[in-house]
């Protein structure tokens, strides 16, 4: 065998890289998906069916960002389309029993109303009139008139008590162009973030210490503008544009916007052939893989990237103004008024707080119609309420060689600062102001391209901030034109618990954070630094030989971490999400942990360690850190939940996971003890049948808990019981491992008596449960504990050709066009939440066949249908939800339960089963069994310690091998790729690789 350590190649590849001007780094990024949006599109939000997801406005503090029932869902118009909706035929004396998805009190007593009410929903297809409603339901009253919306049409009755009608309507409505429904969150890990969406706009606002534990986050800025301004230096003529497809000012917008999004970076190509440059805007934030202090920094920098075509020299101006100081449609309302006042303006209600020493917060709102500026001298949290303005006691300052900085002293969440500030260099000038009226500071950069006449501001209240950067391009030349916005609020709460924020441990105030990002240097280092970070990430997915869709998925699924919050007490937490408020549930942490313990390790053990922390007597881990969802959040660390089957035994695959992937001795023998209960505990509620008893799952809304057993909870305890055997030969603990050993036979004799079976002489499956009516039913994720088995190198758990079997079937009862219907066969047949698409299903299917040899293209048409339903049909992929709508529950194919949710993450298992990859660190072991077909190149995914594997083969049929390190560190003593082992021990730094031929 030949073998070479070579480091031309990654030298190579980093040194172009690393030569490259901010100019070509960010025109270097690459993006696998876009939208395109026009200022000639109409798009408008449409209500639909959906039984609870996070809306826009959230309109109650400290509570669940949920909205039951009805969801608004942006839609594209389609103009050639005709709107109609009218009921036809009006059915008397009929009811339509069932299907309500609202039941709603008509502001008058007439069955008209009810029509009016369907049109306002998209997904109203038939209604009910009753004029004295027959009970309390839903959002109607007992002897009150009221309208039934109906999701689908049932089968009429008679009924001479009620009116129906089934609704004639067109549904001209397209879907978006993806950057619209959702954008990429930007800002630092745990300091909030804020979505640029494609048509320019900025939404989903939390970098003021937002939760479901606070106040309510900004669901849309509308005031919170980019623009330019172009100069042709020769005639002097100017064209100023706001960086918007539909400019809410009187200034020209852009005539399309191309959006593109691969986290942590925004790419808005505007595309308008009468603009006298080609412009590219980037809108991205810091994030380096293995430095979570360096991701940490509260900040997003917006780069314009200018090429001049022409054969003249232009000046170009780049202008961000945000409105800081005012928060339109949210209130803030508290029971310490210091002083309440008639203000026809909520401007002068700004300049009231702060001249009233002990004004901190304000409020303005109508009371019995005049219009009225409350004071407090304390910061309640915000939520929405339409005609309400509110803001926080803060003054502006700025002069000619430093930033514009907003302050906002106090302690309270929303007390801070921000930052808005050009990166300046010899050639480039900046201007700032302050202006209550935005029309005017719009004005003043359309004709001047700045406010070049303010050298100096002291301690001013206005509402808008802005600040300006300009330039000179010859003809030909290439320039980036950069501004920061950066924010500093370090005093976190949870309820009225003060929780500060991790990053204020890093920093001491805005002007530190500015520097982390290099605004008091005058060339472009700093911001190539943040961009060759983020490119070395990218990288090693893109050169990859992966699908486009799975790469696109992998980059863009990291900004799951926009929930997260790390506090100076060195706790690290998240939210289920935010319409369930509940806080790291150990079975859904895990559906979404891989990318967070390859990128940042220390954050899954800070999480095992709290886990174990609250471990019961009994063995059994704990459920959440933080119970709750869909109401009041509770007080922090109000540990609880419920008997389920993968907590405990997640907990301990973790375990062995975090061991072995870090090769951390102490972790192990701190778990140690934990582990051991936990195997007691898993026994325990494993006595009677050999397989976990009446225990809840993941899968809660079918309520499996309510049969002896289920295929998925016997796969988890057959994982967990692989792992235990794996972890006690490791601690030469003989007795567990021999108790573990006698029941995982034991289970899986009981698998083949009560879940197996055998449908026809070729075929068959896994029964979903045991008990029930004796209906044969299957779901679609019940080998989950294979997956995780495969991934932590366990091995098989089972008789793959009878796991195939069961695979095959899944397609054959249960496919849908949207992805895999969980169950399938229950009785009763009116179950009609088992047609739901719960997003980890299709994903796991396709690991499973992966494993399984089936042929990769073959293999990932599951994942590939369910995610590209998201990316590429519902362009929402930054938004994904836990539980998509099948046909006959809700809106087919539609959002149906929880926003912004990590049940899709489960295909980051998927290249792990592309590559084969074995990981076992404690004992210096690598080793890869790759899927695909010479020639490939493919990532290598280990914490902290990322890279790739290229194999070739050459003209004497010989396999070439190079094993490249991108980040991190890595030592081993054995590396193999399909039994060719690398003749030698392996030590490498990033930027190295070695390569050997078979």
């Amino acid at each position: 065998m030949k073998y070479l350590f070579s480091l031309l190649f990654t030298t190579f590849i980093i040194q172009l890289i690393d030569c490259q001007n901010i100019y070509d780094l960010l025109n270097s990024l690459k993006f696998f998906n876009e939208g395109s949006i026009s200022n000639s599109d109409i798009y408008e939000y449409q209500y639909e069916y959906a039984l609870y997801t996070e809306p826009e406005n959230v309109t109650r503090q400290r509570f669940s960002w949920m909205e039951l029932y009805s969801r608004p869902y942006l839609y594209q118009r389609d103009p050639k389309q005709p709107l109609q909706c009218d009921s036809n035929p009006i059915l008397t004396e009929t009811d339509l029993p069932g299907a309500d998805f609202l039941s709603i009190i008509p502001s008058v007593a007439d069955p008209s109303q009810c029509n009016i009410l369907c049109c306002h929903y998209m997904s109203c297809v038939a209604w009910s009139y009753a004029s004295s409603a027959p009970s309390d339901y839903n959002g109607c009253h007992q002897g009150k008139a009221c309208c039934y919306l109906k999701a689908y049409t049932p089968q009429s009755v008679h009924n001479p008590s009620i009116i129906s009608a089934v609704m004639n309507r067109t549904f001209p409505f397209l879907h978006p162009p993806s950057g619209l429904r959702s954008a990429v969150p930007l800002g630092g890990i745990t300091t909030g973030s804020i979505e640029l969406r494609g048509d320019g706009t900025f939404h989903e606002w939390t970098i003021e210490n937002q939760s479901p534990a606070t106040g309510a986050k900004l669901g849309f800025l509308n005031d919170a503008l980019l623009a330019l301004r172009i100069t042709n230096l020769n005639t002097k003529e100017s064209d100023a544009r706001l960086i918007r497809t539909h400019p809410n000012y009187n200034i020209k917008g852009i005539s399309t916007i191309n959006y593109h999004g691969s986290y942590p970076v925004s790419k808005l190509e505007l595309v308008d052939e009468s603009l006298k440059a080609k412009i590219d805007l980037y809108a991205y934030s810091v994030f380096r893989v293995g430095d979570l202090n360096r991701s940490m920094i509260p900040a997003i920098i917006f780069s314009l990237n200018v090429y001049n075509p022409n054969t003249y020299p232009i000046s170009i101006d780049f202008m961000s103004t945000l409105p800081l100081s005012a928060q339109i449609d949210q209130t803030r309302q508290s029971n310490r008024t210091i002083q309440q006042i008639s203000l026809a303006n909520y401007t002068d209600c700004i300049v009231a707080c702060n001249d009233n020493p002990s004004c901190a917060s304000w409020n303005w709102q109508m009371i019995n119609d005049n219009p009225t500026c409350l004071l407090y001298d304390d910061v309640p949290y915000n939520e929405y309420l339409n005609g309400h303005i509110s803001g926080v006691r803060g003054r502006w300052s700025f002069n000619r060689t430093g930033p514009l900085i907003l302050d906002r002293p106090g302690n309270a969440t929303a007390n801070g600062q921000f930052l808005l500030c050009p990166y300046l260099s010899s050639n480039r000038s900046m201007s700032a102001t302050v202006d209550n009226d935005i029309e005017n500071l719009l004005n003043q950069f359309v004709k001047n391209g700045g406010w070049f006449d303010r050298t100096e501001i002291k301690q001013a209240n206005a509402v808008h901030g802005a600040v300006s950067l300009s330039t000179i391009l010859q003809p030909g030349e290439k320039q980036t034109l950069s501004i920061l916005f950066a924010w500093y609020f370090p005093h976190h709460y949870w309820l009225d618990l003060p929780l500060d924020n991790y990053y204020s441990l890093l920093f001491n105030n805005i002007t530190d954070v500015a520097k982390a990002v290099g605004i008091d240097q005058t060339d472009d280092h700093p911001l190539e630094n943040v961009l060759n970070d983020i490119l070395t990430l990218h990288n090693i997915y893109t050169n990859s030989s992966l699908s486009d869709y799975l790469i696109d998925s992998l980059i863009n699924s990291v900004s799951h971490m926009r929930s997260a919050m790390y506090f100076a007490n060195g706790d690290w937490r998240q939210w289920e999400a935010y319409d369930c408020n509940d806080v790291d549930s150990v079975h859904n942490d895990h559906q979404r942990h891989l990318p967070y313990i390859l990128y940042f390790p220390e954050t899954e053990k800070i999480k095992m360690y709290q886990w174990a922390k609250y471990q019961q007597t009994d063995g059994m881990i704990q459920e959440t850190f933080t119970v709750g969802c869909l109401g009041d959040t509770v007080p922090y660390d109000t540990h609880g939940g419920r008997r389920m089957a993968d907590v405990t035994s997640i907990f301990i695959l973790e375990t062995l996971e975090l061991y072995r992937w870090t090769n951390d001795s102490k972790f192990l023998n701190d778990m140690y003890s934990h582990v051991i209960a936990g195997i007691q505990w898993q026994l325990s509620v494993s006595s009677s049948l050999g397989l976990p008893e009446n225990l809840e799952c993941t899968y809660d809304i079918p309520n499996l808990s309510q049969y002896p057993t289920t295929t998925f909870n016997s796969f988890m305890h057959l994982a967990v019981l692989r792992a235990c055997m794996e972890l006690t030969k490791i601690m030469r603990d003989t007795t567990t491992y021999n108790q573990c050993y006698e029941a995982y036979i034991i289970a899986g004799k009981q698998i083949d008596k009560l879940l197996w079976y055998n449908e026809t002489l070729d075929t068959g499956y896994f029964l979903a449960y045991t008990g029930g009516q004796g209906e044969k039913a299957i779901f679609t994720d019940a080998l989950y504990g294979q997956v995780l088995a495969y991934t932590y190198g366990l091995g098989s758990l089972y008789n793959i050709s009878t796991m195939q079997k069961h695979l095959e079937s899944e397609v054959r009862l249960a496919d849908t066009s949207y992805g895999l219907r969980m169950l399938t066969g229950r009785e009763p047949l009116t179950n009609a939440q088992d047609n739901s698409i719960w997003m980890g299903a299709s994903q796991d299917w396709s690991v499973l066949n992966l494993w399984f040899n089936m042929n990769p293209q073959s293999a990932l048409v599951q994942s590939e249908k369910g995610l590209n339903h998201v990316r590429q049909i519902l362009n929402d992929q930054w938004n994904t939800h836990g539980i998509y709508a099948g046909d006959g529950y809700g809106v087919g194919g539609k959002p149906w339960v929880t926003s912004h949710y990590g049940f899709h993450m489960v295909f980051w298992h998927l290249p792990f089963a592309l590559s084969g990859q074995y990981v076992d660190l404690s004992n210096g072991i690598l080793t890869f069994s790759p899927k695909l077909s010479i020639p490939y190149r493919i990532p290598v995914l280990i914490p902290k310690t990322l890279g790739s594997l290229s194999v070739i083969s050459m003209s004497n049929g010989q396999r070439s091998f190079t094993f490249t390190l991108s980040i991190g560190n890595l030592s081993l003593n054995v590396l193999s790729v399909d039994n060719s082992t690398y003749p030698g021990s392996v030590d490498l730094k990033a930027g190295q690789s070695v390569h050997w031929t078979d």
